[in-house]
């Protein structure tokens, strides 16, 4: 059969976040490499307010349908795979992504899929989209799993791409890319109305054990070239007039000499573009730093986690609160911005953790500070504590989440655990807002987006009631702002 008369849909399911600003950069992938090989494929964004999608999607009629999964978008997984399966009972329903490459097994029976897709998708994907084009067995795909006669089959392991510059740019001309540039923009506290994300790697060689990213790329860093990466920039900023990119990887500044590639090609072609990434603390550099700071780079992301040794120690965090100290004063010496993350509730923090994390996040004073809850994933060593130590975790994962719900409580209790988080994000309330308040700009932008959006504020009211973090007011207004924009968009293509 022809490629093209081959219908592919590849889905995103979301939940409510501010996250759904940025495009499915997994899925934008795959759908480039199965239109270079004259597939015909849609993608379907689908957010958790909005069941028009899903009728969208039926209505597309696809012959292949390719799901990936988060876990925390599980739920909405499941409501999705019900119209899949109800209503395109004749496509090939596959899914993918790290929740199914963590439990491909239950995966594959929960969501009543075809096929499931263990590890990297893209040329999985391709291979598979072939054999059903050409009606051949899918058994000499690799990296896969599918049932047969209630015995699951699981193919052999799919090598990691090593070449990542064989992958073509992710396919944002599928999406209306337009409603994904939201302000203020992806980096905290910069105002940006033009602001995407892209990927310049793949792996992390850090042994975290609430981290499920070696799932799906493994402990080896893969890295694009600095020329394709630049390529790809360059492309957003003429036909997108992006102005404001965050690097995804899970830690850009690995290798110094490859990010003093960058910003030197960045200086060298006067490439005029705004951008923050995520750093180790135990990449900090001066050097390495300052030439970031001249091509561009305002801020980096670090993940403190905790004050604690021993509690950094039992994370694998490969840090120390002396390193931590240490990379701050280094970025503050460079002219960075930083954002600092935390974690509670996380295995051997005890009451005195508690205080070092509050005293070390005091002294390294981050521009902006989070704070989460720790989360037990599927396929990650934390979730093989949970389960060996049979500490108990609720059974609804939409109940739990970073900064929903406590997942664990080993030490504290759910109260104490929410009081903790409100009483150390309230100590960084001023930090984490100063900024954005003192700056004339960001300040008469940010009132007038409250003034247009009213129903937003009494979101952010009642969210900052129930937790008392501030933080949570400002990300319930930009939930409900995106949802507005995105109601607004559909509101327009129906007339």
């Amino acid at each position: 059969m022809a490629r093209t008369r081959i219908k592919i849909a590849l889905v995103n399911p979301r939940i409510e976040s501010y996250s759904s600003t940025m495009p499915p950069l997994g899925l934008l992938y795959i759908a480039a490499v199965l239109e270079k090989n004259d597939f015909s494929v849609r993608i379907f964004d689908i957010y958790p307010y909005d069941d028009s999608d899903i009728e969208a999607l039926l209505e597309y009629h696809p012959n292949v349908v390719g799901m990936s999964i988060l876990t925390d978008y599980w739920n909405r997984a499941k409501h999705i795979s019900e119209a899949i399966n109800h209503d395109l009972p004749d496509s090939t329903f596959i899914i993918g992504g790290v929740h199914v490459t963590a439990l491909p097994e239950e995966s594959l029976t929960e969501l009543n899929a075809d096929i499931g897709v263990i590890g990297e998708g893209e040329i999985t994907m391709l291979e598979l989209c072939n054999a059903i084009a050409d009606n051949t067995d899918k058994a000499h795909v690799k990296g896969i799993i599918y049932k047969e006669n209630d015995t699951f089959i699981k193919t052999p392991a799919r090598p990691y791409i090593e070449n990542l510059d064989e992958i073509p740019h992710p396919a944002r001309q599928m999406l209306n890319f337009e409603s994904y540039l939201v302000p203020p923009g992806i980096i905290r506290g910069h105002w940006s109305e033009r602001s995407t994300t892209i990927m310049t790697s793949r792996g992390c060689p850090f042994q975290c054990i609430w981290c499920g990213s070696q799932c799906t790329f493994g402990r080896k860093v893969r890295y694009r070239s600095v020329d394709n990466v630049i390529e790809e920039i360059e492309f957003l900023i003429s036909e997108h007039k992006i102005n404001t990119i965050w690097i995804v990887d899970d830690t850009f500044t690995l290798s110094k000499n490859r990010v003093n590639e960058f910003c030197d090609k960045i200086l060298a072609r006067n490439i005029k573009i705004v951008w923050g990434c995520q750093a180790h603390i135990k990449t900090a550099d001066l050097e390495m730093f300052k030439q970031m700071k001249r091509a561009g780079c305002i801020q980096l992301d670090f993940g403190v986690e905790s004050g604690s040794n021993k509690v950094l120690q039992q994370l694998k965090k490969d840090s120390s609160s002396e390193l931590i100290e240490r990379a701050f004063q280094i970025a503050r010496s460079a002219g960075l911005r930083t954002a600092a993350t935390f974690m509670f509730g996380s295995p051997e923090e005890e009451e005195e953790d508690v205080e070092l994390t509050f005293t070390v996040a005091k002294k390294i004073q981050p521009d902006f500070v989070s704070s989460f809850f720790i989360t037990p994933y599927p396929g990650t060593e934390l979730m093989e504590m949970v389960e060996r130590n049979k500490w108990a975790v609720p059974r609804n994962r939409q109940e739990i989440g970073l900064k929903k719900k406590p997942a664990l409580q080993i030490y504290f209790n759910e109260e104490q655990l929410f009081d903790i988080r409100k009483r150390f994000q309230k100590e960084f309330a001023f930090r984490n807002f100063a900024g954005l308040i003192l700056s004339p700009v960001f300040f008469y932008k940010a009132a007038m987006l409250a003034l247009r959006y009213p129903g937003g504020l009494l979101a952010g009211a009642k969210k900052f009631l129930r937790t008392k973090v501030v933080d949570d007011f400002f990300f319930e207004f930009l939930i409900y702002y995106t949802k507005q924009k995105l109601i607004a968009k559909k509101c327009a293509q129906a007339n």
